[in-house]
């Protein structure tokens, strides 16, 4: 049988193209619909037209519509780069030009930004204990990009024990939500759950997680911005008997992850108000944080082995298994004397914890010791190094925090 290769070398190119073209006029006959019925279209409306410029006055495209080839560099990093800027270069950039002011204080942009930058810019951190709880501070991680106008949120009219607010550090807006209806204690495990994708109307929830006094049970009350109001979810935890969560939280992926003093993760879906209990096989006694690696949730642990050595334990996935270990030398350097009178540290080795982290492909683990705060980078094995505020004090809560425009909305009455 001869092959359809050697049949299609035979036909000439100009045969082969008529005979497409027939087969289209045969199958596919061009129509036009008017009033009076149907017709074939004239071979002229084939013919290709120049483009007018007159068709971009006629179409009254938007104001700030730039088409590609009128942009300018200007415009290409006003457009494109600007919300991917951490929130304090973006307020430098506003005394470039009026243009620019316009666009950086635009609602669109804020919300482009929040959705875009999404690294880790710091911690605010303060001491909360029974008797005691001081004022927050923040400790910023790239000072000339990464910064708030008052580090200690001073300038927020906040009144009240048991109230909560939500704030905006960056610009200053804040919001007091309603009372809540039941007594969360004096360190409350509370998370504010916020996702800026898809969400221009930055709706936001408040998750507090209430243990009942003397009693194995946990229950959420869950704030909402969108009908301010606060409800109680159906789904309570009844395994967490002789334990308690430890501090704030993380979340992310719709999901609000708390550590707790036995080792184990207590996780609540906000959306569908499903709880569970994750728990970490980790030896007795040694402790981490929830944190993000890879864009996943991991519980992380780090003790110091000895000398510089410090030992980075990773678990993840549904079992909480360990994922993997990391021997890193921090370079945590001391001299003798230094170590025999320092409380915070025992038979030599440095005490050190592990902080919660969100990233954004950067893959940090924080670790915390008595002199210096360590962001190391999983992927390239780097180490940067920055100054611990003061004492580590078991009792000091450091929240993770990103630097974004994100705007808080009045809240409906």
């Amino acid at each position: 049988m001869e092959s359809l290769k050697d049949n299609m070398m035979t036909i000439s190119s100009d045969e082969f193209e008529n005979n497409i073209m027939a087969d289209a006029e045969e199958f596919s006959p061009a129509i036009k619909q008017q009033d009076s019925g149907t017709h074939k279209v004239p071979e002229d409306d084939f013919k290709a037209v120049a483009y007018k410029q007159e068709w971009n006055e006629v179409s009254k495209l938007p104001a700030d519509y730039i088409r590609r080839e009128d942009m300018e560099i200007k415009d290409v990093a006003m457009k494109h780069v600007l919300p991917f800027l951490p929130g304090k270069s973006l307020m430098k950039f506003r005394a470039v030009s009026n243009e620019w002011n316009h666009w950086i204080v635009c609602p669109l942009l804020a919300y482009q930004q929040s959705t875009s930058f999404q690294k880790l810019s710091g911690y605010f951190y303060q001491v909360v204990d029974v008797d005691f709880q001081s004022d927050p501070n923040f400790l910023s991680l790239d000072h000339s990009a990464n910064g708030i106008p008052n580090p200690s949120l001073k300038g927020l009219k906040f009144s009240g024990l048991e109230s909560y607010y939500v704030c905006n550090p960056l610009t200053e807006d804040w919001k007091r939500i309603p009372p809540h209806q039941y007594y969360h204690g004096s360190d409350p495990a509370v998370i504010l759950a916020f996702d800026p994708q898809g969400n221009i109307e930055s709706y936001f929830h408040l998750v507090a997680a209430v243990p009942l006094l003397d009693q194995p049970v946990v229950f959420f009350g869950i704030y909402s911005s969108q009908s301010n109001s606060w409800s109680c979810s159906s789904s309570e935890c009844l395994e967490l008997e002789y334990t308690s969560l430890v501090g704030g939280g993380l979340y992310m992926k719709g999901m609000a992850y708390w550590s707790t003093t036995s080792n184990g993760v207590l996780a609540f879906d906000v959306k569908n108000e499903v709880s569970a209990v994750l728990c970490v096989p980790i030896l007795p006694g040694r402790y981490g944080a929830v944190t993000q690696v890879k864009d996943e949730l991991s519980y992380v642990t780090v003790y110091n082995d000895c000398g510089d050595v410090f030992m980075l334990d990773i678990y993840g996935g549904m079992d909480m298994s360990l994922n993997h270990s990391v021997c890193i030398n921090l370079g945590h350097k001391k001299s003798r004397q230094t170590l025999e009178e320092d409380p915070f540290i025992d038979n030599g080795t440095v005490l050190c914890s592990v902080l919660p982290c969100i990233n954004s492909g950067d893959d940090i683990v924080v670790i915390c010791t008595t002199e210096r705060i360590y962001l190391y980078y999983l992927s390239g094995q780097k180490v940067e190094t920055f100054m611990t505020p003061g004492q580590l004090n078991p009792k000091r809560r450091f929240i993770p925090y990103t630097n974004s425009l994100a705007a808080i909305h009045e809240l409906k009455n």
